[in-house]
């Protein structure tokens, strides 16, 4: 009998469109190895429409979920789509990008800016996943002084 697919995460979280916010089923799950690499997979039921996405690491799950539900309008309050966090390297290859840094300009984070991926965020704290991504690069270039 095989351990996968494993489920990692089935709750209710807040997502919103144009200012109307309601609650949505994400369920996440680890679903193999493809020899040594993992395969996640994240899920969000809306509305009857089940939005589906796979990765070989949570965060970059959730952040093709997130691009699936941005022409939408849709945007999901996770701390792994908050403008300011990013996962680390390690964090994607150890720990399958379940855990994400908050990050500040000009500084590099500790293990006491780690928080879960999945974990609820405020609404106002979300961004599209462009706007992370380019927040992510002006720190980088802050913290290292070079480009990504």
């Amino acid at each position: 009998m095989s351990d996968y697919p494993r489920l990692l995460e089935d709750r209710e979280v807040s997502v919103a469109r144009a200012g109307e916010g309601r609650r949505a089923r994400l369920r996440g799950w680890l679903d193999g190895y493809d020899g040594p690499r993992p395969l996640y997979r994240i899920e969000l039921f809306l509305d009857g429409d089940r939005f589906t996405a796979t990765a070989e690491d949570m965060f970059e799950s959730l952040v093709r979920l997130r691009r699936q539900l941005e022409p939408g309008g849709w945007a999901i309050a996770v701390q792994g789509a908050r403008r300011d966090t990013y996962p680390s390297g390690m964090c994607r290859d150890m720990g399958g990008g379940m855990r994400t840094y908050v990050l500040r300009t000009g500084e590099k984070p500790s293990g006491e800016d780690l928080v879960d991926t999945l974990a609820d965020a405020e609404l106002d704290q979300i961004v599209s996943v462009a706007e992370q991504e380019a927040w992510h690069a002006e720190w980088w270039e802050a913290a290292t002084g070079r480009r990504l």
